[in-house]
């Protein structure tokens, strides 16, 4: 009996049901929509970016025009800068003032308008140098460029004239100036000068006295040649130009080539003013050239000691003693 009441009292008691755990959901409180918070972070986001690039615009913009810039070269690829070997921080950087006095070393480069003069020693034999032109082809035995040499303190000592055809090629030369006289204990400076009319000095020579006519001469002489130059007035009117040439003293081909080109211009300036004739030691060039009557020098003579009428004296001889010439 009391076993029956026990087993209807746990039958009325409710049963637990055991359920599938993958068969239980989660109760939902409330729901959290992405869609509510994400657009402002968007906006806001946006509005940020916007604020850069406008604010960067003008910085990027700047890099693109830049050709130095990385980003330019990243874009277009870094360029090969092109030097301008013509502009004057170039030029102002690799030489030197010719105009000002300069002391003379074998490294410094002068020049002078187109001239450009380097490799500088001095010696007793005169200037050896390097030369050429800055731009174009220059004619320096038409023009009146010289090189002038002073002392350290400046005293000027002699003029080289400067002579030959410069190109944009070096060119060697080799200077003399009559009366030069070396001193390997001073220091010298020069610079480069081009020579007006009025600013070659007076001639000082004692054999230049005009006559009662207002004739006066004086004579140059150099190796081979000795040249007389005859003023009126101090105006070129007459030129005496006779040169002794020993074959012995040159080669064969050297000989050959000076009796041709003596021949040829003595031809070219007429029979009755130039001779060119072999005796038995080599051959000796004879001209005389009057320039008072209506005779021109003809062009087709190409002798730079060679000056038309009228020429100042001052200028041949202030000329041919910068050319070696010692002239008396």
């Amino acid at each position: 009996m009391g076993d029956n009441n026990q087993e209807n009292l746990q039958n009325q008691q409710p049963q637990q049901v055991q359920q599938d755990p993958r068969l239980i959901h989660p109760e939902i409180i409330g729901e959290l929509r992405k869609e509510k918070i994400g657009k402002p972070l968007m906006v806001i986001e946006m509005f940020l970016l916007f604020g850069i690039v406008f604010a960067g615009l003008p910085f990027i913009n700047s890099q693109l025009n830049d050709e130095n810039s990385q980003l330019y070269q990243l874009i277009h690829g870094k360029q090969i800068p092109v030097i301008a070997t013509t502009t004057k921080a170039v030029v102002d950087s690799e030489y030197i003032d010719g105009s000002n006095n300069t002391i003379i070393s074998s490294d410094i480069k002068l020049k002078y308008k187109n001239i450009i003069m380097k490799n500088i020693v001095i010696s007793s034999a005169g200037i050896k140098c390097t030369m050429s032109s800055f731009n174009g082809v220059i004619n320096l035995d038409n023009e009146n460029y010289y090189f002038e040499l002073a002392s350290s303190s400046g005293q000027k000592l002699v003029a080289f004239k400067l002579v030959g055809t410069l190109d944009n090629v070096d060119k060697e030369y080799e200077l003399q100036a009559a009366n030069f006289q070396y001193n390997s204990g001073i220091g010298y400076q020069g610079k480069i000068v081009n020579m007006s009319d009025d600013d070659y000095p007076e001639i000082t020579y004692s054999s230049y006295k005009p006559d009662m006519n207002g004739y006066a001469s004086f004579v140059c002489k150099k190796d081979d040649r000795s040249i007389t130059y005859r003023f009126k007035n101090n105006f070129l009117v007459f030129i005496a130009d006779q040169v002794s040439v020993n074959h012995n003293d040159y080669t064969d081909d050297e000989y050959t080539n000076m009796l041709d080109a003596a021949r040829k211009k003595a031809t070219n300036l007429g029979s009755s003013i130039a001779s060119a004739e072999e005796n038995e030691d080599g051959y000796e060039y004879i001209a005389r050239i009057n320039l008072e009557g209506d005779y021109k020098l003809p062009s087709s003579v190409v002798d730079y000691d060679y000056y038309p009428t009228n020429t100042k004296a001052q200028k041949i001889a202030y000329a041919l003693t910068g050319k070696g010439y010692d002239c008396k």
